[in-house]
């Protein structure tokens, strides 16, 4: 049988004569409105809670990577440029029809100075930025950070009754810690329960501590149930060394 004697045959290759092109005639429209000067990208609209991050700096990256019609942006392009910016932690960026690309900025939070260079956000994330703000330092090795972040926030937390703030964070190899508050006393923390010695501290201070504050260097809150202050050379009427309930005697 010949092909245009059968009717069904011929039926089928009509049908597909005519989705390819409509196929052919989408992707053609397609092309055109990604090419076409009718779409143009006519405002780039920048969220969020930003406040180290300048508007000024923003737009002109914007400029500089959003180019062309609506369809054509290249967004990926864009988001990486963003993401390079010091002070940028997230970003998101999409297409907004007819004319408009939204930028949602999430700005890094900045909990402290590392020693050596540079800042730690709140994720616990090293980043370089320029800035005069007065920040705590950590000291510690750069996997420590990510913990560091979160127990400086519970520390903060638990002398908050104090008024007291701390200034730098030190922590060893082995995880031991110790940290230094705003009046200079430092407190030996070291490796265990660090949250329960440094709520020790907190009920000694209103107890006793806080009169002789200005004489106090450092607290060893590493024993069982007590802790030892050392006191400045030259403080008056107080052995340089003094226990506070001692118990059991070690340290860790």
């Amino acid at each position: 049988m010949r092909l245009w004697d059968n009717a069904g045959a011929l039926k089928r290759i009509n049908s597909s004569l005519y989705l390819l092109a409509a196929v052919g005639l989408i992707a053609a429209a397609v092309m055109w409105m990604m090419n076409s000067p009718y779409f143009p990208v006519k405002l780039v609209k920048i969220d969020g809670d930003l406040h180290r991050l300048s508007a000024t700096q923003l737009q002109q990256t914007a400029q500089r990577h959003i180019r062309g019609n609506i369809f054509k942006a290249d967004l990926n392009e864009a988001r990486q440029a963003f993401e390079t910016l010091p002070w940028v932690a997230k970003v998101e960026v999409r297409r907004i029809w007819p004319d408009t690309v939204q930028i949602r900025v999430e700005e890094r939070q900045p909990v402290a100075r590392w020693e050596g260079g540079g800042l730690v956000d709140s994720e616990g994330k090293g980043f370089d930025a320029p800035t005069d703000e007065n920040f705590p330092v950590f000291a510690g090795t750069p996997g420590m950070r990510k913990m560091m972040v979160e127990e400086f926030i519970e520390f903060q937390a638990i002398l908050a009754p104090t008024n007291l703030k701390i200034s730098r964070m030190d922590y060893s190899s082995r995880s031991s810690r110790e940290l230094t508050l705003e009046n200079g006393i430092r407190l030996h923390l070291g490796r265990a329960d660090a949250q329960d010695r440094l709520r020790r501290f907190v009920r000694a201070w209103h107890e006793i501590l806080q009169e002789r504050a200005a004489d106090v260097q450092y607290v060893d809150l590493r024993y069982k149930d007590g802790f030892a202050v050392r006191y400045k050379q030259g403080a008056a009427n107080e052995d340089n060394n003094s226990k506070q309930q001692p118990q059991s005697g070690g340290h860790d």
